[in-house]
């Protein structure tokens, strides 16, 4: 656990607060979006201004600014794409921001989208569920199919539009017990509905979990330790006809904690309540405080077979032989002594919590999804294990020194602690923000490993961030978390074992995952400023181009299969024929003259790309410099075969269409000349790597 960075304000830091009085929040999304509230106290008019704050980790001084003029805010929740944010108030309101023109630090407020509980103060919300779910299996992380190291699990859809398609949306829950709905329809509209819960005080917490059958469960509290903490379950319906959405609200068993029975308790009310993942509504975590401290409590509900008295045993139906089955919740274990917990963060990584999936989490020292980050008030924070509850890692808390201006010319260092307010996971809990109470945010890399010693840079290090990399590729998170623990000596050996396990994949999943392996390659190859990062960038960039040529290669007549269409036609033979001559293969190309548009800017490009390469193939005895890898891959060449024919048919057809190439002898071929080498190259290269053939 160790600092990467400090991010500090520039103004005087004692007129900017976290928050908004007492209440502190904030939210880091699977984009790698970090979002938090800041309020300003202007010493001279004497009014305070609140701000919504929304950077990127990775580029933390690209920080977007607004001012929130309403309420406190109380609560923040990305999507599940992390590009959209809801935020609710003490007031009521909720909003809804979305980014502009994909610029990370340009966003705008959804008026339209917004949902106004006048009076109420918004406890929690939370996005409808999309039943896209996968799950992360520690012990088959040998397991060479990707299918069953992240397992897609059954997961419904909060809400379904007509054919099993998930409705996007948002629920809040208010103190009193009111919950609203807003739904977001595919033509821009939305449509809300709002009910109540059947509460009987105010509440003062409350969260929100989803059930693998599509249901809302929500869970209240009014933070009195001797009350019960109540759960309700929320069913919900869409109209598409008459545009209305239809609820059914059930009562759910409630929970009374144990501490409520101790006689002399040290705690006297309820601080914290989360459930242990959005996706797991059988697990919760209750944090209760008092003047002394807090600690944690862990709770499972079960079901349990319900045994009839024998009187009514005589009675009952002597064919059914299911049991009665109702639902209880059943005390785990709890913490140690605490000293006041401020906050405490949830790891978003969905994971198995199964007996034999902690088992080889704990012989394998993976701790990624099973352990919980806590801000405490002696200026420490403790990130503990959320199933038994055990103290992994203490942190302490930095003390840094400020200069501060007295008179004109003289300095006076000031010597201050950071104060902790807030915690907050990244998305695989690779990665933690914890947030001051002057709004400075210090970011810290949690290894899987976490304090195991001598792990940095070794084989089960290496196996740990390429199982959360591959993770990353099929579940579509961020991984600049992970590039945080990667050692400069690990960089080609996880590069080669990405490739390896992506290429034991079948055919339809290795095209699915072929741009985003790319581009987590050259995420990879940045640490250490490889050129190959170059190449790869390259790669991408004619793969885009290349398919662009091929939507313009239409045949005379329709076509009834992909076999006798000229564009795949001309790619099968450009990867399997070692024709050196480029008229040769024209004749294979049959195509309409009449679609035909001149594209001379991309196309002179690309001939412009092919001659440097070739030209700087002496150059290339060494692997430090950029295009050496582009040599070695003969998927890249045969697709510059390829695009080099379509150049050539269309420069036959289209004069405007030919590059333009300076020569001393008018009478040669450029083009040719360049498909011959570019092909005698191809064929030359072997079909493993091999540095030394070149």
């Amino acid at each position: 656990m160790d600092p990467v960075y400090e991010i500090d304000w520039q103004a005087d830091v004692n007129q900017i607060t976290l928050g908004h009085g007492d209440i502190v929040e904030c939210a880091w999304s699977a984009s790698n979006f970090f979002a938090f509230t800041t309020e300003k106290n202007n010493q001279v008019s004497g009014s305070v201004t609140q701000y919504l704050h929304i950077l990127n980790p990775n580029q933390p001084w690209g920080v977007f600014s607004t001012k929130y003029n309403d309420g406190a805010i109380t609560c923040l929740q990305w999507d599940h794409t992390g590009t959209r944010l809801v935020s609710g108030d003490n007031h009521g309101l909720c909003c809804l921001w979305t980014m502009s023109n994909s610029l990370c630090n340009v966003w705008t407020h959804q008026n339209k989208h917004n949902i106004f509980l006048e009076g109420e103060e918004i406890l929690s919300l939370g996005w409808l569920h999309n039943g896209a779910r996968f799950l992360f299996h520690i012990d088959k992380m040998e397991s060479s199919n990707l299918g069953e190291k992240f397992d897609r699990a059954k997961f419904w859809p909060t809400v379904m539009q007509h054919g099993g398609k998930a409705m996007e949306g948002f629920i809040v829950v208010t103190g009193s017990g009111l919950a609203a709905v807003r739904l977001l329809l595919v033509d821009g509209e939305s449509v809300e509905s709002q009910f109540r819960l059947n509460v009987m005080c105010h509440q003062q917490i409350a969260d929100i979990a989803f059930t693998s059958q599509g249901k809302v469960v929500v869970m209240t509290t009014d933070s009195e330790i001797q009350h019960f903490i109540q759960f309700h379950e929320i069913q919900l319906t869409y109209n598409t006809q008459d545009h209305l959405i239809s609820h059914e609200v059930s009562a759910l068993p409630s929970l009374q904690l144990r501490c409520a029975s101790e006689e002399h308790s040290p705690y006297t009310y309820i601080s914290h309540a989360h459930f242990v993942s959005r996706e797991n509504q059988d697990h919760v975590l209750i944090c209760v405080s008092g003047p002394t401290g807090s600690k944690f409590e862990s709770w499972l509900i079960r079901k349990e077979s319900v045994q009839l008295h024998r009187i009514f045993q005589q009675n009952t139906n002597p064919v059914s032989t299911t049991p009665d089955v109702s639902k209880c919740w059943h005390y785990v274990t709890n913490s140690t002594h605490l000293p006041q917990v401020l906050n405490f963060s949830i790891p978003t990584l969905p994971i198995d919590a199964s007996s034999s999936e902690n088992k080889v989490s704990q012989e394998s020292k993976f701790f990624c999804g099973f352990c919980f980050a806590v801000a405490l008030a002696d200026n420490t924070i403790q990130i503990l294990h959320r199933l038994f509850l055990q103290v992994l890692v203490t942190q302490h808390l930095p003390v840094t020194t400020n200069s501060q201006e007295t008179t004109p010319g003289k300095a006076m260092k000031m010597t201050q602690q950071f104060g902790v307010r807030h915690v907050s996971f990244s998305t695989l809990s690779c990665a933690m923000i914890a947030a001051d109470k002057h709004g400075r945010l210090l970011l810290y890399r949690i290894p899987p490993w976490l304090t195991t010693p001598n792990r940095t840079n070794t084989m089960q290090s290496l196996k740990q961030l390429l199982q959360l990399m591959l993770y990353c590729l099929v579940s579509g998170k961020e991984w600049w978390e992970i590039l945080l623990h990667v050692h400069p000596n690990l960089v080609e050996p996880l590069v080669k074992q990405l490739s390896v396990e992506c290429g034991n994949q079948t055919s339809a999943v290795q095209q699915v995952l072929e741009l985003r392996l790319q581009a987590l390659k050259i995420s990879i190859y940045h640490i250490t400023a490889s050129p190959v990062a170059t190449d790869l960038h390259l790669k991408m960039l004619f793969q885009a181009i290349s398919l662009v040529f091929r939507s313009l290669v239409r045949p005379h007549q329709q076509v009834g299969g992909e076999e006798i269409d000229p564009a795949t036609k001309l790619q099968n033979i450009s990867r399997t024929s070692t024709e050196t001559n480029i008229d040769q293969l024209v004749q294979n190309v049959d195509t309409d003259p009449q679609t035909l548009q001149s594209m001379q800017q991309l196309i002179q490009w690309v001939a412009d790309v092919a001659l440097y390469l070739l030209a700087s193939v002496p150059l290339y005895k060494q692997a430090n410099r950029p295009g050496y890898s582009l040599y070695w891959d003969r998927d890249w060449l045969s697709l510059l075969r390829e695009m080099l024919v379509l150049i050539r048919v269309w420069g036959l057809l289209k004069s405007a269409c030919s590059p333009v190439f300076n020569v001393l002898d008018s009478r040669m071929d450029v083009l040719s000349h360049v498909f011959k080498l570019v092909t005698q190259l191809w064929m030359a290269m072997p079909l493993t790597d091999q540095s030394n053939c070149i």
